[in-house]
């Protein structure tokens, strides 16, 4: 399976992608420590990235069409500032909103899926506009802002032609969740929002992972049937008593 990484930052997303079998065609990142990062990886000979191609670049000056590979993915996680709670909280106003950015690849490549993660602050209530547009402009990407256009006019175009039963061209069925770390069993609490879309015409069936970790498992582990502490060589008379 071929995939394309934008955004890739040290390569933590990428690394996944890497390790659920994709192969990328590009790793496209414009921070210098960053991209140092994944070249000193890869002059040690790390397995995951050793094949990856590195373009420390701006994505919206990245050349799709030398791309000549069918791309099954399209992965990357857009800069959060705009979106953070910390922040100026300028949205899509902000110039560093690389949403747009995504759109124009995926009208570029028609990958079969993307998957982007950004912030949770993305979803706060103040953004909801904001977010259902992003949206938009994942779903339809051949439906371009005009020059003259301001971004809410867009989104009532968008609208329209998500209204429209008639539409044609290229779109992708998504859905996004946020998710945390904790759940799937990285000991980190990092809250992050996922949308992963998949082409229309394949008619993909797809619902996201469930968790497999939680508060309630732990507690029962510890406190109902002891198997922590089994687990951790804790001996009974170690062990802390169960809170009230």
């Amino acid at each position: 399976m071929r995939s394309i990484e934008l955004f890739a930052g040290a390569g933590g997303l990428a690394l996944g992608t890497t390790n659920a079998g994709f192969i990328h065609e590009a790793v496209v990142e414009w921070d210098r420590d960053c991209c140092r990062t994944i070249r000193e990886n890869k002059a040690r000979g790390l397995a995951a990235v050793r094949d990856w191609p590195l373009f420390e670049m701006d994505v919206r000056e990245f050349d799709f069409a030398s791309i000549k590979s069918v791309i099954d993915l399209l992965a990357g996680g857009p800069p959060c500032q705009p979106f953070s709670m910390g922040g100026k909280h300028r949205g899509l106003e902000d110039e560093r909103n690389m949403f747009p950015a995504v759109a124009s690849a995926l009208r570029a490549l028609a990958p079969k899926a993307f998957i982007i993660e950004n912030v949770k602050g993305i979803l706060r209530p103040s953004f909801h506009q904001t977010f259902e547009y992003v949206l938009r402009l994942l779903r339809f990407p051949e439906v371009t802002r005009k020059p003259s256009e301001s971004w809410i006019e867009h989104f009532e175009r968008l609208n329209r032609h998500q209204a429209n039963e008639k539409r044609s061209g290229l779109s992708y069925n998504l859905d996004f969740r946020c998710f945390n770390a904790t759940d799937f069993g990285v000991p980190q609490w990092r809250e992050r929002v996922f949308i992963v879309g998949f082409r229309n015409d394949l008619e993909v069936d797809w619902q996201f992972p469930r968790p497999t970790h939680s508060l309630d498992s732990l507690l029962r582990d510890q406190w109902v049937t002891g198997e922590y502490w089994e687990r951790h060589g804790i001996s009974k008379r170690q062990r802390p008593a169960a809170p009230e």
